[in-house]
């Protein structure tokens, strides 16, 4: 926590708030806060502002939190708040301020975020790789020297990063990427989470490189048309759709080298954790950002007007989001573990998981399994791979009835969620049972085959 960003804020909440509307700001961003009983003081008893400004920001000591509670005074400002119009003070300075400290500030969402790079003081850049696959360099050479560099890591080689530029995710970018993210793993035996790594990085990549192409697609195919992703939003979005059926990605490809428009990987190793981030050099639209952000924070956005929007031709940006979220949210302790940063033109999205979490999750796994346990790991009384399938399909209430129609009965299930039945057989050998990763992992490749 910036002790300056701590301060000012006081001074905005001492100068632009009365004691109603700081107890009402609090309540927007925790429902049943009360800021006089927070501040110790008789509900008979007047609590100035400023006494109620400092316990807001006692109570809501993150830095996190004070950037949420300054975007609700954005989305009001000049509106009535509470019992009064809102009218902020020295609003502008105060977003220079969390500029410097590396808030990344979109005007159209009035919404802050934070590039996790910058979180903390990286002392790698000396030794940043990069690996431009637009120039198509020897990958025979660099995937046997990642595998040879995988083999002869010891624990206190655990911190590097590796940055990828490619034009799309083809074969050789495909392999490439698997070498790095066993190379993410190889030490602490994680390498078992290896797959549901790489499905993750696979869905952020291809969002990225849509974002691309539809840019590509709005200036060279949609415009000469007379059709604009700003002006008919819908139409655009049939028509995108028609190329990438007839022609899937090769003519987008072919634009995206002639203007240069690539994505950028992020690979980051160190001793605490791992973390995979995918850019572009292409924004999106204020429609996308908002959809995006509202599968990632679960509709966190108030007042989303382009709610309605959501049908067959608006899906946008974020396809994909469900089964990563799925997948990340079993492997991290996080309430987002999925964090998007939106540039003025550029947008970056990824995670970061701790590994003495995965660790944990490894142990816990390869215990004996008793009775009554699950075949596949249940997440929210769902297995993964449930899970992921219905948020492929956005069948939010079809996974609500499958849910609901599961016999509750007890002892051990298969995965398809039915109760097992002994049979009378002669002795066989012991069958290795298999682990939860890889019940889910070889559902997850299902789901990838029928989807293509």
């Amino acid at each position: 926590m910036s002790i300056e960003i701590r301060k000012e804020f006081l001074k905005i909440l001492a100068n632009s708030l009365n004691t109603g509307q700081i107890n009402y700001l609090g309540e927007r961003l925790t429902p049943g806060f009360s800021v006089q009983r927070e501040s110790g003081f008789s509900p008979s008893i007047p609590l100035p502002a400023q006494t109620a400004a400092e316990t807001l920001v006692r109570y809501y000591a993150d830095e996190d939190d004070i950037v949420r509670l300054f975007g609700i005074l954005l989305e009001n400002e000049n509106a009535r708040f509470y019992n009064a119009p809102l009218r902020i003070w020295e609003r502008d300075r105060f977003i220079k301020l969390l500029a410097r400290n590396k808030w990344m500030y979109d005007p159209d969402l009035k919404y802050f975020c934070r590039d996790p790079f910058y979180e903390r003081e990286i002392n790698l850049l000396k030794k940043l790789r990069v690996i431009d696959l637009r120039a198509q360099p020897r990958l025979e050479k660099i995937v046997s020297d990642i595998a040879a560099a995988a083999n002869k890591l010891s624990i206190r080689d655990l911190e590097w990063r590796i940055t990828i530029r490619c034009y799309d995710m083809d074969r050789d970018a495909v392999e490439l990427v698997r070498k790095i993210i066993d190379l993410l793993l190889a030490r602490q035996d994680l390498l078992g989470y290896s797959y549901e790594l790489f499905t993750c990085l696979k869905e952020l990549a291809v969002n990225a490189t849509k974002a691309n192409y539809k840019l590509l697609f709005d200036r060279h195919v949609a415009r000469p048309q007379g059709v604009g992703a700003g002006s008919d939003y819908r139409e655009f979005m049939r028509l995108f759709k028609e190329e990438i059926e007839e022609n899937a990605n090769r003519r987008l490809v072919e634009l995206a080298r002639r203007e240069d428009r690539y994505i950028t990987i992020f690979f980051q190793s160190s001793p605490e954790s791992v973390a995979i981030w995918v850019a572009n050099n292409a924004s999106i639209s204020t429609i996308e950002k908002r959809r995006l952000l509202r599968k990632i924070r679960h509709g966190e956005l108030s007042g989303d007007s382009f709610e309605a929007a959501s049908d067959d031709f608006a899906e946008g940006a974020g396809m994909g989001i469900g089964l990563v979220l799925s997948i990340l949210k079993r492997h991290s302790s996080e309430r987002e573990p999925l964090k998007v940063v939106f540039y003025p033109d550029s947008i970056k999205i990824g995670f970061e998981l701790r590994r003495d979490e995965l660790s944990k999750e490894k142990e816990r796994e390869s215990a004996p399994a008793t009775a009554g346990s699950d075949a596949g790991h249940v997440l929210g009384g769902q297995t993964l791979s449930t899970v992921a399938g219905d948020a492929r399909r956005g069948a939010t209430a079809s996974g609500a009835r499958k849910k609901k129609s599961a016999p509750k009965t007890s002892g051990a299930r298969g995965p398809s969620g039915k109760k097992k039945t002994a049979t009378k057989r002669g002795p066989s050998p012991a069958k290795k049972k298999p682990t939860a990763r890889s019940a889910s992992s070889s559902k997850i490749k299902k789901q990838q085959k029928k989807k293509r």
